[in-house]
């Protein structure tokens, strides 16, 4: 019990750091693109970039070390937010955990959750309105403590 706490605690400070609702996106002057996008590597650790990205044209913006291009986007990703310097770009992914209060289960009936933890649930969203309209409805939910979208930057962990 007490690992399922420390798991479920660490979740939501490592979310925590990184939330961003959708009236932050449009109010800071950020693109967002929910279709026709794909993240690639760089084939190399050099400064050139993949053969996919032509002469910029077909190149978004960056994710960490990664490029955005236009493509097919991952079945996990719902939309790519370019901001308006092209730094600290971000994915938002499928997925929204949600802390409930202790011993309540705050879901809204009709939703599909994954129980995580003792108070913790995961729920996937399929695009990103549906990703918005769901983050304000478990805002008002009662019993709800905390609401925590899920986002890749595209930055790999190292061991040092």
């Amino acid at each position: 019990m007490k690992k399922s706490i420390i798991s479920a605690l660490s979740l939501f400070s490592v979310i925590a750091c990184a939330q961003a609702s959708a009236d932050e996106i449009e109010s800071n002057g950020a693109t967002v693109f929910t279709d026709n996008f794909s993240v690639v590597e760089q084939q190399d650790k050099g400064e050139t970039k993949s053969l996919i990205v032509v002469s910029g044209e077909n190149e978004l913006g960056s994710l960490g070390d990664k490029f955005v291009v236009s493509g097919k986007k991952a079945s996990n990703h719902i939309a790519y937010v370019k901001n308006a310097n092209n730094e600290n770009n971000y994915i938002i992914k499928d997925s929204i955990s949600v802390q409930c209060a202790r011993d309540v289960d705050c879901i809204p009936s009709g939703l599909e959750a994954k129980k995580i933890s003792r108070s913790v649930y995961e729920l996937q969203v399929s695009n990103y309105d549906e990703w918005k309209s769901l983050q304000e409805e478990l805002r008002n939910t009662a019993g709800v403590l905390k609401v925590a979208p899920s986002f890749e930057y595209g930055i790999k962990p190292q061991l040092k």
